[in-house]
C-alpha cells in the first residue's frame, strides 16, 4: 500500500513539474477515509445479534467515474486509514470503495471480499486543494440467508453449542469474551501434546464456483497453536481424510480470521459434502486455552 501512495505521488510530481509555469499548476483533490466497519443491513438481516458482524477490514480498492470519461479512473488499493491524491477537480459521477482484508494466513493478500458490499458514493465534487473526507464509513453482507452455512455467536439465548463436546462454553463473561456475553473455549492439559475439536454437524455445497470462507474471532494463550482442517473424500464414497487448511498461532488479543477454504476443498475436488475440525496443539511445555467467538462459515458465487 505505501508502495502504492508513493506511485501516485510520483506521478503527481511528473504531471505538475512538466507545465509550462506556475500558474498552469492545478493542486490535486484529496480523497480521505478513516475506516470501514460492517454493521447489520437495514433490511431483511440474517440476525441482530453484533457477534455476527465483527469484522477486519483493513483497507480499500477505489475508483472514481467522472461526467464525461469513458472509462472509470481505478485509483488503487490503499491501506486504513488513508488520504489520497486524486488528479481530477469539479464533479464526480460516482466513487466506489471495495472493503479488503487481510486473508488469514496469506501474508500479500489482501483480497477485495465479496462477501462485503461495496460502498458507492454518487453526485459528489471534488475540489482542488481540498480534502473531501468520508470518514467513518460502513458496509453490509452481500450474502443471503442461504449463503450462511452455520453460525456460532456463544451468547446464552442460543441454548446449545454447534460444536462437540470439547469445546467448553462461558456464557456470562461480558468482559472476557470478543463481543456479547460469551465465548467457546478448549483447554489442553499440561500432560496432553495436541487436542482435536470440530463443528458437531455436516456441510453440503453443490456449486464448485462457490467461495467458501470460515470467519472467527480468536484468542489462544502465546505457548499454544490451533490448526483448522477440511475433513472429506476426492471421490464421493471414498474414505474420508483430513487435509490442513492452516495453522493459527497464539496472540493474546482477540484477532478476526478470514480463512479461505477454496484451495482445501479443490483437493478434495469440489465434493459437497464436507466438515470443519480443529486441533488445538502445545507448543511449550505447559497447556492452555483457545478460545472462539462468532463463527462464521460462509460461501458465495459473487466475485469482482
Amino acid at each position: 500500500m505505501k508502495l502504492r501512495h508513493m506511485a501516485l505521488l510520483g506521478a503527481l510530481v511528473v504531471l505538475t513539474t512538466g507545465c509550462e509555469g506556475p500558474d498552469d499548476f492545478v493542486a490535486p483533490s484529496f480523497l480521505h477515509v478513516e475506516s470501514i466497519g460492517l454493521v447489520p443491513p437495514e433490511q431483511n438481516a440474517i440476525t441482530l445479534e453484533p457477534g455476527f458482524y465483527t469484522s477486519d477490514i483493513v483497507a480499500a480498492y477505489v475508483a472514481a467515474h467522472y461526467p464525461g470519461a469513458s472509462a472509470v479512473d481505478t485509483l488503487g488499493l490503499f491501506e486504513l486509514p488513508f488520504t489520497i491524491p486524486v488528479l481530477h477537480s469539479g464533479e464526480v459521477d460516482y466513487i466506489d470503495i471495495y472493503p479488503a482484508v487481510q486473508q488469514s494466513g496469506s501474508s500479500n493478500a489482501l483480497p477485495f471480499y465479496t462477501f462485503y458490499n461495496r460502498i458507492h458514493i454518487s453526485d459528489t465534487t471534488l475540489t482542488s486543494g481540498d480534502t473531501l473526507d468520508l470518514g467513518a464509513l460502513t458496509t453490509t453482507y452481500n450474502i443471503t440467508r442461504s449463503d450462511v452455512l452455520m453460525y456460532e455467536m456463544f451468547e446464552p439465548t442460543e441454548g446449545s453449542l454447534l460444536f462437540d463436546s470439547v469445546m467448553q462454553w462461558r456464557p456470562q463473561s461480558p468482559d472476557e469474551a470478543c463481543s456479547g456475553l460469551g465465548y467457546g473455549y478448549v483447554t489442553v492439559p499440561d500432560s496432553v501434546y495436541a487436542l482435536d475439536f470440530s463443528i458437531d454437524r455436516d456441510f453440503q455445497v453443490v456449486d464448485a464456483t462457490k467461495l467458501i470462507y470460515l470467519e472467527l474471532d480468536s484468542r489462544c494463550d502465546p505457548n499454544l497453536e490451533y490448526r483448522v482442517y477440511m475433513e472429506s473424500s476426492r471421490i464421493r464414497g471414498a474414505n474420508t481424510e483430513r487435509a490442513d487448511v492452516m495453522a493459527i498461532r497464539g496472540s493474546e488479543d482477540w484477532v478476526h480470521l478470514y480463512v479461505n477454504l477454496g484451495r482445501t476443498w479443490a483437493y478434495f475436488n469440489y465434493n459437497p459434502d464436507f466438515r470443519i475440525s480443529f486441533t488445538a496443539i502445545k507448543t511449550g511445555q505447559t497447556g492452555g486455552e483457545v478460545r472462539m467467538d462468532n463463527v462464521r462459515l460462509l460461501t458465495t458465487s459473487v466475485v469482482l
